[in-house]
């Protein structure tokens, strides 16, 4: 008798799915993590390799040769910074310290914010901003969240699953109004490096007092396994932070890849933006092409569609994992978002094209 498989309203499930459906982990092409298709930068594999001599000796306690090359990257001071075991690591540790009586996310979002915040016993509202059918200013949305009187503000640029973008105009604006009102303001960038550093606040922290920024190492650089991150703040913000952090929070291995990674990622990333805005673009062409499927434009690596004609989300997502061993992100758990909306990662061209194929051949059938 076949094994049911249950299928996760997570993304990234490769190893759980492909022993339940008795099969190569290898053999699932993963659309629903939006990891870097381009895979590890320069130099990282053979620092890996070599740092396993290593393994018998603790790493650094608190990960100093790290923070101190992050500091360079952002000209900050090592003060500004706290680094932990993935950026979703961080977001719990903030909702631990910080325990704000009351917390609002901007959604549809990243659903570990809520989570890390319910289960610091936080009282949490979602402010929904983002609608298909309905445009809302940024002004609007900032009078909006003020008026829930919360604590600290969650959100997410560019923003998951959605893949819309603040401009650094918008983002002053709603900083700056937030530090006015007492609220402290999390901007989670984890998918900034696929946009360029241009749009990035992270050089902003020392102007604010209420500002926190949270920054992924494991998606740009497809290091998902191993976990790293790191916030950046304020220098009260960060001496509050740090008091808390766990000794050891990252293995040696993540922080030799991260600091490699950092050391030569200036082509790699302008490759990356350059491979992503490409296929990202084919992809969306493509999907446009689709009767049951509608695209939304968006700036990260990785796109939202919404099924028209009655098509069930979770139909679909059980019809490409098993006839086309196809993963993909369904967005039923998103705030303000249902069973209808899919997200699919950009991926490298081959799986892409294998994606749009797939798709065309559900089509026909219907």
């Amino acid at each position: 008798m076949k094994q049911k498989i249950t299928m996760s309203v997570h993304g990234g499930e490769v190893f759980r799915l492909a022993a339940e459906a008795g099969i190569e982990p290898g053999e699932i092409i993963d659309f629903s993590a939006n990891i870097n298709p381009l895979g590890l930068p320069p130099g990282v594999h053979k620092v890996m390799q070599e740092s396993l001599k290593t393994l018998a000796h603790y790493p650094e306690i608190g990960a100093d040769s790290l923070r101190f090359c992050v500091a360079r990257r952002h000209n900050l001071s090592e003060e500004n910074i706290v680094v932990g075991n993935g950026s979703s690591a961080l977001i719990y540790l903030l909702a631990r310290i910080l325990k704000p009586r009351k917390a609002l996310v901007w959604a549809p979002t990243f659903t570990e914010y809520e989570r890390a915040l319910s289960q610091a016993q936080s009282k949490v509202a979602n402010l929904v901003i983002w609608d298909p059918g309905k445009t809302s200013s940024v002004e609007e949305i900032i009078k909006s969240s003020i008026a829930a009187q919360p604590d600290l503000v969650f959100l997410c640029n560019p923003n998951n699953p959605t893949g819309t973008l603040w401009s650094i105009a918008e983002l002053e604006q709603i900083v700056s109004t937030f530090q006015k009102a007492g609220i402290i303001c999390v901007l989670d960038e984890a998918f900034i490096d696929f946009v360029g550093a241009e749009s990035s606040f992270a050089d902003r922290v020392d102007e604010f007092d209420n500002l926190i920024i949270l920054r992924s190492l494991t998606k740009i650089y497809a290091l998902a396994g191993l976990r790293c991150g790191y916030l950046l703040s304020g220098r009260f913000l960060n001496r509050l932070l740090n008091r808390f952090l766990e000794p050891w929070s990252i293995n040696s291995l993540a922080i030799k890849a991260a600091i490699t990674a950092l050391e030569n990622d200036h082509d790699f990333i302008q490759q990356t933006i350059f491979f992503v805005k490409e296929q990202r673009n084919y992809l969306y062409r493509e999907l446009q092409e689709l009767s049951f499927l509608t695209p939304f434009p968006g700036h990260a690596n990785y796109l939202l569609t919404k099924l028209e004609h009655r098509i069930h989300g979770d139909d679909m997502r059980r019809y490409l994992f098993s006839e086309e061993k196809i993963l993909v992100r369904l967005c039923g758990d998103y705030a303000g978002l249902d069973q209808n909306y899919l997200r699919f990662a950009v991926k490298g061209e081959a799986e892409n094209h294998r994606l749009i194929k797939a798709l065309q051949r559900y089509q026909d059938s219907q």
